[in-house]
């Protein structure tokens, strides 16, 4: 079944490669249709049926959306719900993913795409108060969207004000960090680099940074894309995420292993 998922983001994601500057509008419509369709689970279960035809699908997909999506929106979701999937879930979760690879796609603006979410990422981390009231079960996503709109309008481009408004809208329970983290590992894997996230006690320079950044390109064997952390409590040192391995070398970790040592 993974072979099968993986398969399925494949033929998409071709789909996506071929997107041009022409397709900008048409490829953030993508957010709304994922909204429409996370929200009525008739029409996601529908289009995501594997015993359904695909030209039973398309025409589905023309009655529902044909009248205010552009020709890329609906190529993307055409090929996406012509693929098999495990379950309705992982067909939304794919259709997320799709709209904010197709934005990054078709603006050309990658990094400035990552960079606006490591921002909005540093905000967050940098005020629980502002963690808790977009993240929170509590409240309407309605107004988690305002309040993200109030207050990094001007500061972030529509594009990644529409990735974060989906990140609220349609979510699969994983905390908002974690989500935009996720958010810009699809940009940095769109323009075929890799995220790491380096977490640090405070704000390095430049000539670091694009050591760190040196440093991990040689090892991972790929382009680098630096995220930047700044949080207080690791003291010293810093911490590294990249996908799915954790180099932890700061202080706060070398002191709670020095405490499991002398328990």
């Amino acid at each position: 079944m993974r072979n099968a998922t993986k398969q399925a983001l494949s033929a998409i994601k071709r789909e996506i490669d071929s997107l041009t500057s022409g397709d900008v509008e048409s490829a953030s419509k993508l957010f709304a249709m994922t909204a429409a369709i996370a929200a009525n689970k008739q029409l996601a279960s529908a289009l995501s049926d594997r015993g359904a035809s695909e030209d039973s699908k398309r025409a589905l997909i023309e009655r529902v959306f044909g009248a205010s999506a552009g020709s890329a929106a609906l190529r993307i979701l055409t090929t996406a719900s012509a693929q098999k999937w495990e379950s309705t879930e992982r067909f939304i979760s794919a259709m997320q993913e799709s709209a904010i690879r197709a934005v990054a796609q078709s603006t050309g603006e990658f990094e400035q795409l990552g960079k606006e979410l490591g921002t909005f990422l540093e905000a967050i981390s940098s005020n629980p108060e502002l963690e808790l009231s977009v993240g929170s079960r509590l409240g309407t996503v309605d107004a988690k969207q305002a309040l993200v709109s109030r207050l990094f309008a001007g500061r972030l481009r529509n594009e990644t004000l529409d990735i974060l408004r989906s990140l609220l809208q349609v979510s699969d329970g994983r905390r908002i960090r974690r989500q935009v983290i996720w958010a810009r590992e699809i940009v940095a894997d769109q323009a075929n680099r890799q995220v790491a996230v380096v977490t640090v006690a405070r704000e390095m320079p430049a000539e670091q940074i694009d050591r760190v950044r040196a440093a991990l390109a040689t090892r991972f064997d790929r382009d680098i894309t630096v995220s930047q952390v700044v949080d207080p409590a690791v003291i010293g040192g810093m911490r590294v995420e990249v996908a799915d391995e954790v180099i932890d070398d700061t202080a706060a970790a070398r002191l709670n292993n020095l405490r499991m040592q002398l328990a």
